[in-house]
């Protein structure tokens, strides 16, 4: 009970006890006057049934003012209720999401530039004028060139060595086969020796048998062993030619493979001068749009323009050509560790414009809101296995799928992935959860009873503006959003709008 409460009726007892006094001031004046009436003059009479009538008056508002107490406890019961807003738990998708600064390449970028030095003679042509940042080439066109006059009088010059070195071995090989057949020839004729010898041989001992029997002359043994002198020598002669003949194929031999290798020099020289004249040319290596055009015709180029240890920035200012494909984008993202953890390959992502980062980060948007607040979407291609030492930060790789024609290359945008998510859910927003020693609670409005029941809550997945409920309400239950911390368990309250 309140404190007027109690006023209220400690005010209408002491008007039923005024009541009382005045009724008995009332009965003692009446029998004074009955006694007195004799003695006392009219218009004591008078003023007596003047008092009884005011004692009348009082009484008879008295009564009725008995009766009011109970009303008013009523009505100030209704007073103490606390007013409070609620919001219905409904089911819907939520999402979890971590973000991060990212910014916009192309999956197919190439720097182009020439390896060359010379005046830029040729830049390509479209439509009548020189080719500009964002014309569409194809596979295979000239883009532009160096002069390359020296580099096509270095190819001459080497083409003419190659031919030369050709020549080379196609004589080194005559010669080779001159000197096989050569020492085929003095095989042939050390097998002849040879036969001859073992016949003047065989020829020399048969007349030393005759000789011994006096059968024939020693003029004719004489002869004999003449012949068989001259067959050794005719075999050693015949051995001395094939030695020769084998000394000649190796040397041919020799000459080839010099002769051989002198091609190769030559092809090399060749291969070399047409690298060079190449390297003259910027040639487009695939479909592709111009994406950075920093030449012109009649510019001197050369490579030391390009300062491999600058900054990127500076590198591609000083470039001749950058081609990109413009159908195949990704987004880069560095992610603090702790959230890189969360990020797993094929999740979706969504692309947010940097005009736009600041009513995705205003904290008044649902997952709903921002999806459609996208200019791009895709998902997670990749995800670095390291962190890195400096920043403590994991790389992640976005695919675009959606809304390609929206992002450029080189742009600075928001990344937001959906971590964890679920199509039908029971959801909350934030402003319906009170948290009291660590553990998450909601004020539950009994309508019947016109009281709040405190229910603790196991919370699921936490969105940008709702939270997951998994235990503890049900759909379709009010949760008190405005006037919560002021309220227990059982507490009378009254919804307002």
């Amino acid at each position: 009970m309140t404190i007027e409460q109690h006023k209220s009726i400690e005010k209408a007892s002491e008007s039923v006890d005024n009541v009382d006094a005045s009724q008995s001031v009332g009965k003692v004046n009446v029998s004074q006057f009955k006694k007195n009436i004799t003695s006392q003059s009219k218009w004591l009479l008078l003023s007596g049934a003047i008092f009884l009538f005011a004692g009348g008056i009082i009484l008879w508002r008295s009564v009725p003012s008995s009766q009011k107490p109970s009303e008013e406890i009523k009505n100030n019961l209704n007073q103490g209720r606390l007013t409070v807003r609620t919001v219905p738990v409904t089911v819907g998708s939520i999402q979890a999401w971590v973000y991060g600064d990212a910014t916009v390449n192309a999956v197919t970028k190439k720097h182009l530039t020439f390896q060359a030095e010379g005046t830029i003679d040729y830049i390509k042509k479209v439509k009548g004028r020189d080719l500009r940042e964002g014309d569409r080439v194809k596979k295979g066109q000239l883009l532009a060139r160096v002069d390359r006059r020296k580099h096509d009088a270095d190819i001459t010059v080497a083409a003419a060595g190659h031919i030369e070195a050709k020549n080379q071995v196609r004589d080194a090989v005559a010669s080779l086969r001159q000197a096989e057949e050569s020492l085929a020839q003095a095989k042939a004729e050390l097998q002849k020796a040879i036969t001859d010898k073992n016949f003047a041989q065989a020829d020399l001992k048969r007349y030393q048998e005759l000789f011994a029997e006096g059968a024939v002359e020693k003029r004719e043994l004489d002869l004999k062993e003449t012949n068989y002198k001259n067959a050794q020598a005719g075999e050693i002669t015949a051995e001395a030619g094939v030695r020769s003949a084998q000394a000649q194929l190796a040397a041919a031999k020799t000459r080839v493979d010099t002769a051989e290798a002198g091609v190769k020099s030559a092809n090399a020289k060749l291969t070399q001068s047409n690298v060079q004249s190449e390297d003259t040319e910027i040639v487009a290596p695939f479909n592709g749009i111009i994406s950075r055009l920093n030449i012109r015709e009649g510019d001197y180029w050369t490579p030391q323009r390009v300062n491999a240890g600058a900054e990127y920035q500076s590198i591609i200012e000083r470039l001749p050509i950058i081609v990109i494909d413009p159908n195949r984008f990704e987004v880069n993202v560095e992610l603090p560790a702790f959230q890189g953890a969360k990020v797993k390959r094929g999740q979706r992502a969504f692309i947010i414009l940097d005009r736009e980062r600041s009513k995705a980060n205003s904290g008044r948007i649902t997952g709903e809101d921002l999806m459609k607040l996208a200019s791009a979407q895709g998902k997670v291609f990749s995800v670095s296995p390291s962190v890195s030492p400096g920043e403590r930060s994991v790389r992640v790789t976005i695919r675009i799928n959606e809304g390609i024609s929206n992002i450029q290359d080189g742009e600075q945008v928001s990344a937001w992935i959906a971590t964890d998510e679920k199509s039908r859910a029971t959801v909350a927003p934030f402003n319906a959860f009170v948290f009291r020693d660590r553990k998450s609670y909601g004020f539950v409005v009994n309508e019947e009873k016109g009281i709040v029941e405190q229910r603790e809550i196991k919370a699921g997945i936490e969105g940008l503006a709702k939270q997951e409920i998994l235990q503890g309400v049900k759909p379709g239950e009010k949760l008190v959003t405005d006037g919560k911390n002021r309220l227990v368990n059982g507490a009378p309250v009254e919804i307002i709008p």
